[in-house]
């Protein structure tokens, strides 16, 4: 398989283990309610076994656990293992939390359907996808999601500028992960939808958290005067629009499913 693109690298994606941004993801636009009926809607007729890689702070296993029959909750992350055993419905028994990288685990198939949620791409895809394929059911899915971002803002043009001042990920270059799949071969997709857009409103505080859990914007990682100096870059862009302080605004999902490879 070609290689990856730089800016997906190990080097990159490990800035997902550091503790300050396990403890600041739950500042991130939560999935619609929407979301997880259409992934509920996926699986085939029969068992309900979801295999949740890259899972986080277990936002889907957790909304999931009443849904299925199992799912396997795996993350390299142990600080965004940590969070998700502290909420709420962690402790659901069809939910197996599981500290290990996707390439490593004991896959405990055939799974239902295998979800990677903003996750696949700081993956080895050649040895992941190959056990996808090998542990999915004949009629089971891989879904990929993404979104969980406030959309149509009025200064989105303006932020896409800051991005890239202030990010540690300089090789970051944009790109389309379906795309990437399914040139290498690895994926074939077979279907995708998007949510509604419903209302979201969240402090303008939180708001700026948020990009602090995204990959090149890890406070352990910038230094401390350039993080300051982004923060308060984007409080006066955004704080116009929004003068009492929350923002409103509107969030979605995008739900993509198909066929893994082994290539």
């Amino acid at each position: 398989m070609d290689p990856k693109p730089v800016h997906l690298g190990p080097e990159y994606g490990a800035q997902f283990s550091d503790v300050a941004v396990a403890g600041a993801y739950s500042t991130r636009p939560p999935y619609p309610a929407e979301f997880f009926q259409g992934l509920e809607d996926l699986f085939p007729d029969g068992s309900r076994v979801l295999l949740d890689l890259g899972c986080g702070t277990g936002d889907v296993a957790i909304s999931m656990a009443e849904r299925v029959d199992r799912v396997d909750a795996v993350d390299p992350s142990a600080a965004m293992l940590a969070v998700a055993r502290s909420r709420k419905g962690a402790d659901h028994p069809s939910i197996r939390w599981i500290h290990a990288p996707a390439e490593r685990f004991e896959f405990r198939g055939p799974y239902s359907l295998v979800l990677a949620a903003e996750s696949l791409h700081w993956m080895d895809w050649g040895t992941v996808l190959a056990r996808i394929a090998a542990a999915l059911e004949p009629r089971g899915f891989l879904v990929l999601a993404d979104g969980r971002a406030l959309v149509n803002m009025p200064w989105a043009s303006e932020l896409e500028k800051l991005i890239p001042k202030y990010s540690t990920n300089r090789d970051y270059r944009p790109y389309d992960l379906v795309a990437e799949l399914t040139r290498r071969g690895a994926f074939r997709e077979v279907g995708r939808s998007t949510t509604r857009c419903v209302p979201f409103d969240q402090p303008l505080v939180d708001y700026i958290e948020s990009f602090h859990t995204r990959n090149g914007f890890s406070r352990e990682r910038m230094i401390r005067e350039r993080a300051a100096e982004f923060d308060q870059a984007v409080r006066t862009l955004v704080l116009p629009y929004c003068p009492s302080g929350v923002i409103h605004g509107e969030t979605c999902a995008v739900l993509i499913w198909g066929s893994p490879s082994a290539v």
